[in-house]
C-alpha cells in the first residue's frame, strides 16, 4: 500500500507529538490531542508552529481551536498544503 500524503502528515504529527507524549501513549487518527494525549495548550501551539514551518503553511488560530483529534489536524494540514 503506497504511503499517502495523509500517512506522511500523520507520521510527521506523531514525530512532533513525541516530546509531549512522555507516557508513549499510542497515537491514532482518532486520538484526542488534549483529551487522550493530554497535550496542553502551549504544547499544541508549539506543535502547530512546527507543522507550519515544516509544511510552509499558516494554520489560522480559529481552526486550531476547532481541532480536537490527530485526524482533524492531519486533514487541516492536508487542505492547507494543497491551497
Amino acid at each position: 500500500m503506497p504511503n499517502t500524503e495523509a500517512d506522511q502528515i500523520f507520521n510527521k504529527v506523531c514525530e512532533l507529538l513525541k516530546p509531549y507524549n512522555p507516557e508513549n501513549r499510542p497515537i491514532s487518527m482518532q486520538s484526542g490531542i488534549v483529551s487522550d494525549l493530554e497535550v496542553d495548550s502551549v504544547a499544541v501551539f508549539d506543535l502547530v508552529m512546527g507543522l507550519e514551518d515544516h509544511y510552509d503553511i499558516s494554520i489560522p488560530m480559529e481552526m486550531v481551536s476547532d481541532i480536537k483529534t490527530v485526524g482533524e489536524l492531519v486533514t487541516a494540514i492536508k487542505q492547507l498544503a494543497e491551497d
